[in-house]
């Protein structure tokens, strides 16, 4: 998504896509009891219930543009990707042990992992690799990944043996480790239908309803450490508020979907506990720089002077976190610029240099992050003061998703690092790079950045591009924060995956009942 609310251009839809499957196929089971407890570590067995906010229009197809929240609880449960990444910068290997190269960046060698099973029983293999790396990288498929490999010849990916891929490239790229350990690219067993949701993951499909549940089970046959729990039931809410409701009201056992101003009544109900992840959650406000009033530069340089940042971090997302400067990224290599801050004069004055003053425009939000609503009216609050009318417009997230990228003001978030985020931001694609900006400079320097393997040279290209981006992109960004959960206390082993701080990963959660 922005990682991650990615949705679809009504024109792009992917041909690959998993049918609706019909609601009678939910299959509707009692929470398993536990057969005991452990102090502190969670009894084994039981169902834990998952809230997630999620689009009706949902699809079990692993590669499916059609994502809210629901599609990466259920993805990061049933299928892996090549390596998990790490806050030190390292790499924690899942379906690979290995990457290396030769000695100008041109080559590339993964090994994968042995003895790894699909839910099938059937053996996971370099074939299988190669299948969804060819169906990514394939233009007609208009898949969100192939913006994060399309450096990769699909000519050039080669089986050495049944363990064994070799990736020749056209040119040198440096963060190719990076690049294709990227979370969202996982795999699953070739030739099989995306209905089947045949991956090698901790739990195996049972069921899907779209737009209400997904139930999966524990997969016994994992290669790793076995799960725990017995079943995991994610469950659909259309609202960040239904689903805090239903965590107060115990009909569900862990959520990252929370309204961040219900906190205080949490904190005081017992029975609750609260986790935070590290700040890396930024709410951003887009505006399409290709069509009027945002393809004038002026006029994105005044919306974000519009903005009251502190306000916007105290009332839209209670004091957690800290102010953004309207570049992306996480909080290293900074640029050296001025935190920007509210400038009501200045903006008037630059609306009307543009010939833009009094502007009335429509700005669309499916508020399905915390602080996203608090975030748009505030800002709306602002423009009145000198004259400029928002009209803040409140979708159901299935109807926001299917013009995703046609939107010319309008809300997102992202919780990626930098090297992961760029590509969409300089794509020709416009359900990738959803706010049309065409940067000539910045794209020179996204050249320079994916040619060096040198970390210390990728940071310093990083402060340029972050800079261009704070004089002039096309997104509004606010203040960076932790991602919140909110979980029972008969649930133990829960933790923020990183960097995105939502809970994804079940394999040590136990749960007392």
């Amino acid at each position: 998504m922005l990682s991650r609310l990615v949705g679809k251009g009504h024109r792009r839809r992917p041909p690959i896509l998993a049918p609706v499957v019909a609601s009678a196929m939910l299959v509707s089971l009692a929470a398993a009891c536990s057969t005991g407890s452990s102090e502190g570590q969670g009894a084994s067995g039981g169902m834990l219930r998952v809230g997630v906010v999620a689009s009706t229009i949902s699809t079990l197809d692993a590669y499916s543009n059609l994502r809210s929240q629901d599609f990466y609880v259920r993805n990061a449960s049933m299928f892996e990707p090549l390596a998990h990444r790490t806050k030190d910068g390292g790499y924690q290997w899942a379906l690979a042990t290995g990457i290396t190269h030769n000695k100008d960046n041109t080559e590339w060698t993964v090994k994968l992992r042995p003895n790894v099973k699909f839910h099938d029983g059937s053996a996971f293999s370099a074939d299988d690799v190669i299948a969804v790396f060819q169906r990514v990288l394939d233009k007609k498929n208009a898949l969100i990944e192939r913006n994060y490999i399309d450096f990769i010849d699909p000519k050039g990916i080669e089986k050495v043996d049944d363990l064994t891929v070799k990736f020749k490239l056209p040119k040198p790229y440096g963060p190719f480790e990076f690049a294709v350990t990227n979370s969202n690219i996982i795999f699953y067993k070739k030739g099989s239908k995306p209905e089947q949701a045949m991956g090698t993951g901790p739990f195996r499909l049972v069921s899907f309803a779209p737009g209400r549940e997904t139930l999966v089970k524990r997969f016994d046959g994992y290669w790793g450490a076995k799960p725990k729990l017995d079943q995991v039931k994610i469950i659909s809410f259309k609202t960040a508020e239904a689903s805090t409701n239903a965590l107060i009201g115990r009909q569900i056992d862990a959520s990252s979907n929370i309204l961040q101003t219900s906190l205080p009544t949490i904190e005081k109900t017992p029975g609750l506990k609260v986790m935070k992840s590290d700040v890396n959650l930024k709410v951003s406000i887009g505006m399409r720089a290709d069509s009027p009033p945002f393809n004038d530069v002026r006029v994105r340089q005044a919306m974000r002077l519009i903005v009251n940042r502190k306000l916007a971090l105290t009332n839209a997302f209670d004091g957690l976190g800290e102010v953004a400067n309207d570049h992306s990224g996480f909080d290293k290599c900074v640029p050296a610029v001025p935190q920007r801050e509210q400038n009501l004069d200045q903006a008037k004055k630059l609306l009307a240099d543009a010939g833009k003053s009094n502007l009335t425009i429509d700005l669309r939000t499916a508020a399905n992050k915390p602080g996203m609503l608090q975030l748009v009216q505030i800002l709306a609050e602002d423009a009145k003061k000198i004259g400029v009318t928002i009209k803040v417009q409140k979708m159901e997230l299935g109807a926001y998703l299917e013009k995703w990228g046609d939107w010319t003001f309008y809300t997102g978030y992202d919780t990626r690092p930098y090297l992961e985020g760029v590509p969409e931001m300089i794509s020709g694609d416009a359900v990738l790079n959803h706010n049309h900006w065409d940067d000539s400079e910045f794209k020179s320097l996204a050249k320079k950045l994916y040619a060096t393997a040198d970390v210390q040279e990728q940071c310093e290209i990083q402060k340029q591009m972050k800079k261009i981006e704070h004089e002039r992109g096309a997104s509004i960004l606010t203040a960076t924060n932790p991602t919140v959960s909110v979980y029972s206390s008969k649930v133990s082993g829960l933790i923020p995956e990183f960097p995105s701080g939502n809970l994804y990963d079940f394999t040590k959660v136990g749960l007392d009942q």
